[in-house]
This record gives C-alpha cells, structure tokens and sequence, in this order.
C-alpha cells in the first residue's frame, strides 16, 4: 500500500510537471517579409502587432523575422500554405482572380483615414467573405486597407482627364491601371522597389501612390506635383495569415492570446499604422516644398464616371463567387461611416 502511494504520487507529480512543461512550452513563429524589416511598414503595423503578441504571451510565442523573404510577393500566400513560413502578409490584387470579392477595396472615393476604411473592410470581410474558403490551408489574422493613393508627377499637377494623355505612370494594380489608361496615359508596370529608379530614369514620368510610399521610396523629390482625390484615387487591400497547422499546434491559450490579436483589433491597429505614416509621407513632401493640389471638379467628375464602370464590373465578376456585390459596396462604405464617426 505505501510503495503504491508513493508510486501514485510520484506518478502525479510526474504528470503535473508535464502538463506545467507543456503549459509553459516557447513557440517560435517564423514571420516572412517581402519588405525590409527597416520599412515603415514594418516598424509601424506588422512589428508592433509580433511584439504585441510576445508581451502579452510573456515570451512563450516568439517570431523569428526571417532576414530574407521566402518568396516573391505573390508567392507568400503559398509560402504560409506550404509551411515555408508561419506568418506573412501579402496583398489581394496579386492574386486578383482568386480574390475577386475584395477587389472593390482598390476603389476610389473609400474614404481618407485608413483605420476607418480597415475596420469596414475586416466588417465586410467577416460578414461575406469569411466562409468562402478562398485561404486554404491558412487562418486569416485580418485584412486592411492601406488608406487613399494620389498621383504624383515629375512636372506638373493634373487638372483635366486630358493631362494623362501620354504620360506614363507606373501603375500596382488594375485600379490605377485602369485610370491611367482610360484617359491616355501608358502604365509602367513594375514593382514598387523599382519606383526610384523609373522615375529617376524617365521611363516614367509619374507614379500612383500612398504619401508613405514617397519617402519609403525616396522619390519625394523626384515627383514633386502631387495631385490628391478625396476619398482616394485608388486603395489597396491587404490580409495577414498563419499556417493553419501551425496555429492548431499552438495550446489554447495561446490561440486565445492571437485570437485578441487578430480580426478587428488587427485591422484598427494596421489602419492606425497605416494613418501614421501616410501622414508622415504628406509632411514629408510639404517639407520638401512639393506643390500638392487637390483635384478639380471635372477631374472628380471623370473619375466618378470610371467608378461607375469599376463598381458595374465588380458586380458582375463577384457573382461567379455567390456574392451581390452591390451589397457589398454598399455595407461597406455605412460601416466605413461608422467607424469614422467614432474615432
């Protein structure tokens, strides 16, 4: 009987020390950025939401940021998949067929801060998106909006339709593309990191961009005519995902710690990340001594004409995914409404 209590107790201390070890168990995430980890964009949403994460799990859940990316920017979408890397970010017009639903969030006119706009879109996404399983394979952390993108110019402000004729731009994705080509202008399509040297060549004349990009860039002084849309000449849509395996690993209260961190708490944090340094790029060029104009009424016009055609197609290609995309816009900008009124 005692050798049997002594075995019994021993066999519970054994256990709670394993259930104590499995309880205080360090996992490490390996985050994979396109970006480089100096990037505003870094240092503003994707660090701080890591560092968020390793402080409230009192340092149990630990990110290597890889020094190089795993992938092309397209390809982190796969590389998450595929356990490449735990945790990445990556944009929806990459992959623009696969996401057709969220491409009205590259629209005009979506609104000037790009908290309010993140938290309506991560609303929307909830509400439409979420159970279409467009991420196999991985857990959406959020989605986001990285707030209003301007035109900026080597030489001149925009004043009418007709002074994009010939003019070449380089274009991200099909928004700006479409605006461009649409009233004459040639787009030069090629990545972001390529701006400085584009324009420092000519090859292009101009460049559709967030404030951010500009000094990110270093191409304030190289396109020193901005011309600015309110509600935005363009957006873009961005999602942050986790291995799905490596997240069903994780014990539960450390799912409940990335839980807190993600959805809307995540796309409030990356809009207000965002604002941030969109702000930043703006005093950044006004200190430069940049001319920045706001667009003309027949230029709102015109570009209100274009939206119209955007949001007719997007009606018709949201269909084939089952979704009234009309009722999407639609939801999207009252909520959109909301969220600014309360900021």
């Amino acid at each position: 009987m005692f050798q049997k209590l002594i075995t019994t107790t021993a066999a519970g201390v054994t256990a709670v020390a394993m259930t104590a070890s499995v309880a205080w168990a360090e996992v490490e995430l390996t985050y994979s950025s396109w970006l480089p980890w100096s990037h505003p964009v870094n240092e503003n949403i994707y660090i701080p939401w890591m560092d968020a994460i390793e402080a409230e799990s009192e340092g149990r859940i630990k990110f290597n940021r890889l020094p190089k990316p795993v992938a092309a920017p397209p390809a982190h979408l796969d590389a998450v998949r595929t356990g490449q890397a735990d945790v990445a970010f990556s944009v929806h017009g990459y992959t623009r067929n696969q996401f057709t639903p969220y491409l009205f969030g590259e629209f005009p006119f979506l609104g000037e801060s790009a908290e309010a706009t993140s938290v309506a879109f991560q609303r929307t996404h909830d509400k439409f998106m979420a159970d279409l399983d467009l991420y196999k394979g991985v857990l959406v952390i959020g989605v986001n909006l990285h707030g209003p993108g301007q035109v900026h110019h080597s030489s001149k402000t925009m004043q009418t339709p007709a002074d994009f004729e010939g003019q070449k731009f380089r274009t991200g994705g099909p928004i700006p593309l479409a605006i461009v080509e649409a009233w004459g202008g040639v787009s030069i399509r090629q990545p972001a990191p390529k701006s400085f040297e584009i324009l420092s060549s000519g090859i292009a004349d101009g460049i559709l961009f967030v404030w951010e990009s500009l000094p990110s860039f270093k191409i304030t002084e190289l396109v020193p005519y901005s011309t600015t849309m309110p509600g935005g000449w363009y957006n873009s849509s961005h999602y942050l995902v986790m291995n799905a395996r490596a997240y069903d690993n994780l014990p539960d209260d450390l799912k409940a710690i990335i839980d807190k961190h993600s959805g809307e708490a995540y796309a409030r944090m990356a809009g207000q990340g965002w604002d941030t340094i969109n702000k930043w790029g703006y005093e950044t060029a006004l200190a430069a001594g940049n001319t920045v104009v706001e667009a003309s009424p027949e230029l709102q016009a015109a570009l209100q004409e274009l939206n119209t055609q955007f949001t007719a197609d997007y009606i018709e290609a949201a269909k084939e995914f089952g979704v009234d995309g009309q009722e999407v816009i639609d939801f999207f900008m009252g909520e959109a409404k909301k969220a600014a009124s309360s900021m």
